[in-house]
Order: C-alpha cells, then sequence, then structure tokens
C-alpha cells in the first residue's frame, strides 16, 4: 500500500513544532528527581540497619508508593491500590500484627489523589457531552458532604491531632470517586479493575480455611476475616468479606447474563463464594446474596413461570443450607438454650433491633441503641444537631485518643453503626450529604440501566452497581465500616465510581 504522509525533502531543517514532536518519545524523569530518590534509597538502608522487619516493610511500602506516583499511569495505580487494600494491608495486620499496615492504604489513597490532580492539571481532557443523570449530583452530595465536614471541624474546634486521625479515616479514599468522575478510563481498564475482584475472592479460599480450622474457636469465629483485616481471636471484617464476596458474585452473574462469561465458570464462582459465606458468618448475607442475584437475574427470573419456581428453590436451598451450617458451627448451644422464640431471635440477631440493648460492663451496644443515645443525649442543641460535636468525636479510642463524646460516654462504644457516627459527628447536615450521596448514586445507575445507555460489560457493570448501591444503603445501619475501613471505604468508592464513569463518557467508548 502506497504511503501518503508527506515527508520532508533532505536537508529540511525541521520546524519547532516538530521538534518538539520528536523529542516527545524520549521523555523521562527528570535528572533533578534521581537525587530525591537516592535520598530514600539511603533512608530506607538506614530504617533496615535498625534490625526491624515489621519497621522495614512498612516503610518501604511507603516509599515504593511514593516512586508509584511517578511511573505507573493512574489506573495502574488503583490497580496497586486495590491489591494493597484488600490483599496486603489486611493480611499484614491480621497475621503480622502490623495495625499501622492499615495507614499504609490510606497514604497510597492519598498518593493517588495527588497522581489525578497532576493528571488534571497537565493533560487535557476530553469533551462531555452533559446530559441529565450524568453521575453530577453524585459528585455534589460529596461535595456538600466535604464542605459539612470542614464545617464541623472549624465550629468544633476540633483538636489537631483530633483532625489528623479523622481526615485519615474518613477522607483518602474519596480521591477514587473524584478520578472515576474526572478522568475518562479505558473500557478495558475498568473491566479489568471489577474482574480483580474475582481474583481476590478465589484467594480467600486458603485463608478463611486456615482461619477456620487452625484460628477460630467455637467462641471467636469473628476470627475468619480472610484477608481484609482483623486480630485473631477478637474478630476484625468478616462483614466486608462476605459483602465483598456477595458483589463479585453478583458481578459473576451480570456477566453471565450479558453473555460475557460461560455457564460452567460462572457456577464455579457461586461455589467458592457460597463456601466463603458459609464460613464467614455473617448474618445479612441471608439478605444481601438473595437481593444481589434477585437484581441481576430478574429478567431471566420474570421471563417464565418455571424460572421463578427455579429461583425460588435455589433460593430457599440457599437460606436453609446456611442456616443450617451457622447454627451447627457457630450458634450451636446459644441459641438452642433460649427458653422461648423471642429470646432465640434475640441471640440470633435480634439484638440488633433492640434500642435498650446496653452492655455497660463491655461497652458493646446495638446499633439501635447507638441511633437511641444520639437522640436522648441530654447536651444536644439545635447547632450541635445540625454539624455534630466534630470528625473524631465519638471514636471511643486509637491511636491519638477518645473523642469528646466517646470520652462523656465511656465506656459505651457509641460507634455501632456508620449513622451514629454520622450523626455524632458531622450532625444532620453531614449525615444527610453522605446519606444523599449513596442515594444519588442508587438512582444513577438505575436510569443508566433503565435507558441501556451503554453495551452488555457496562450494563453488567450498572446493574451489579445498582445491587451494591443498595447494599451500601443498608452498611449504614448495619455497622460502622464505611466510617473508617479502607476495605468498605475503597469498595463503596469504586462502585460510586464506576457510576459516574459510566454516565458521563459512555457516550465516548471506542
Amino acid at each position: 500500500m502506497l504511503s501518503l504522509r508527506r515527508t520532508a525533502p533532505a536537508g529540511a531543517v525541521p520546524s519547532r513544532v516538530g521538534a518538539r514532536a520528536l523529542a516527545a518519545p524520549h521523555r523521562g524523569l527528570p535528572l533533578m528527581l534521581l537525587l530525591p530518590f537516592m535520598l530514600l534509597a539511603v533512608f530506607v538502608g538506614m530504617v533496615g540497619g535498625l534490625d526491624s522487619p515489621p519497621l522495614v516493610a512498612i516503610v518501604g511500602t511507603a516509599v515504593l508508593s511514593v516512586l508509584l506516583l511517578f511511573v505507573l499511569p493512574l489506573h495502574g495505580m488503583f490497580w496497586c491500590l486495590f491489591i494493597l487494600t484488600f490483599l496486603l494491608q489486611g493480611s499484614a495486620v491480621y497475621f503480622l500484627r502490623l495495625r499501622p499496615a492499615a495507614w499504609l492504604a490510606f497514604g497510597l489513597a492519598i498518593l493517588f489523589f495527588c497522581r489525578a490532580l497532576l493528571d488534571l492539571v497537565l493533560q487535557k481532557r476530553e469533551p462531555r457531552r452533559m446530559r441529565e443523570g450524568d453521575g453530577s449530583t453524585v459528585e455534589i452530595a460529596a461535595i456538600l458532604f466535604l464542605l459539612a465536614f470542614t464545617i464541623s471541624l472549624v465550629f468544633n474546634r476540633v483538636p489537631k491531632a483530633q483532625v489528623f486521625s479523622s481526615v485519615k479515616a474518613m477522607l483518602p479514599m474519596f480521591s477514587v470517586l473524584f478520578a472515576l468522575y474526572w478522568f475518562r478510563w479505558k473500557e478495558h481498564h475498568l473491566e479489568t479493575s471489577w474482574r480483580m475482584m474475582f481474583w481476590v475472592v478465589l484467594l480467600q479460599v486458603p485463608v478463611v480455611l486456615y482461619q477456620h480450622f487452625f484460628v477460630a474457636t467455637s467462641t471467636s469465629f469473628d476470627s475468619i476475616v480472610g484477608t481484609f483485616g482483623g486480630t485473631p481471636g477478637f474478630g476484625g471484617n468478616s462483614a466486608i468479606m462476605v459483602l465483598f464476596t456477595v458483589l463479585a458474585m453478583g458481578y459473576a452473574a451480570a456477566r453471565w447474563n450479558a453473555g460475557q462469561m460461560t455457564g460452567r465458570a460462572m457456577l464455579a464462582f457461586q461455589a467458592v463464594g457460597f463456601a466463603i459465606i458459609l464460613l464467614g458468618e455473617v448474618k445479612a448475607a441471608f439478605v444481601w446474596l438473595p437481593l444481589v442475584l434477585a437484581w441481576v437475574l430478574r429478567r431471566r427470573i420474570l421471563r417464565s413461570f418455571a424460572a421463578f419456581v427455579g429461583f425460588g428453590i435455589l433460593l430457599a436451598a440457599f437460606l436453609g443450607t446456611t442456616y443450617f451450617v451457622y447454627d451447627a458451627l457457630y450458634w450451636g448451644k446459644k441459641v438452642q438454650s433460649a427458653h422461648n422464640v423471642a429470646e432465640k431471635f434475640n441471640r440470633g440477631g435480634g439484638y440488633f433491633f433492640d434500642p435498650d440493648n446496653v452492655n455497660y460492663r463491655t461497652g458493646e451496644i446495638s446499633r439501635a441503641a447507638s441511633l437511641a443515645l444520639w437522640w436522648r443525649d441530654p447536651l444536644a442543641s439545635t447547632p450541635r444537631r445540625l454539624v455534630g460535636y466534630g470528625p473524631g468525636a465519638s471514636k471511643p479510642s486509637g491511636l491519638l485518643g477518645a473523642g469528646e463524646v466517646a470520652r462523656r460516654y465511656q465506656p459505651l462504644h457509641l460507634d455501632a453503626s456508620a449513622l451514629a457516627i454520622l450523626l455524632w459527628d458531622v450532625g444532620l447536615l453531614g449525615a444527610l450529604a453522605y446519606g444523599a450521596m449513596l442515594l444519588f448514586s442508587l438512582l444513577a445507575a438505575w436510569r443508566y440501566v433503565r435507558r441501556k445507555q451503554g453495551g452488555v460489560a457496562q450494563l453488567a457493570l450498572a446493574d451489579t452497581c445498582v445491587a451494591a448501591m443498595l447494599l451500601f444503603l443498608m452498611m449504614l445501619v448495619y455497622n460502622r465500616a464505611l466510617m473508617d475501613e479502607p476495605t468498605a471505604q475503597l469498595l463503596l468508592m469504586m462502585c460510586m465510581g464506576t457510576i459516574v464513569q459510566l454516565c458521563r463518557f459512555s457516550a465516548f467508548r471506542s
């Protein structure tokens, strides 16, 4: 084939534009960056001389994260954040007893935000055609929450140490939402980020088996947390592990429904996920998995009466098997020794709804009690109701100490649920903004699916995100993980970011 490209005659002097174009492929790290990199290497070597493997691991990971800021593209940094959050930091906390390892995920999230800002300044973003329901409401609600967070900090004159602790715990993962909002990600990069969930779930199997047979006992079954972090004998993030698994199972079913995954692979993955649910002992799984699968497979289920009946049979089998295994392995005599149905219900999880369930000896309170205490707070005033007592006020303990309200209510743990933390810390304004952020994400994803704006792969993602946002709305009252656990926060921001990414950029995907 003849080339139609114009070439400059021999000996011609290239123009200034042409010279820049020829020089572009040879771009690299500036020579001046070698000096700080050498200083970092010397610093790591000095730390290594202290003969403290945990300290070397933490410092080495932090230095490597800084280097990634200059080397990897934005989606590559996100994948590193994904692996560090869901696989490495939790394992370090659980198996190596490195509690500060959770800070690495937040630190890398901050670096991810810095890289996103750098790209925002240096790169020319593609034009977007704005349309109704493009995800802007999600971003507006997120900005309003950050504004309420800041107002509460200023109004309550929060101490500097508490400011640092609360900002670290709640805000870094918002960088993922903003990066997916401002930049168009290639379709295969976005799908790869979600398919990585399958590998994370598969890697949980050997870990949970080890934790079940060699770590957990009849009184410490909460120790089965996979790589999501916790403490042997005292429990941890088993609920987030199961939530992650349920969403991965839902995405696998959505991909199969879209013709992008074979039935055999989908069923095998569902079996793996089911095993993790059985070992994880999370009562909410009775609701989570049926809800997610019913949504992503709704068209197949409602296609015929036989499909509807078949799904009902599978649902009954799941509920019956899960209850039998939980009762045999975990609940046992604790539930069976109850004298009546009401007492059995309470011991099996009904305490969740009891607003008077308060244990002054251990400090544990039910989710309903955490909200009831806020409602009955004798020192509450209108400003306190609106903007709260300041971020970190309800934190009972930590590296930088307990918050103001937590000290007043000691020994009770006021932070039993995310909603209670929001009400105590940032008040009604902050809680409403946070809830609106989740609700607007749900509505944006639902509109996207209803209008069928994207291809089959994108609709599978959107379908999964609709179910995910329903579960995250439940998580507001289920536990506190959304407020300070990097695993829960990254999963949430990944789902919300995917929604705004699909809504804003679907028209420009090639």
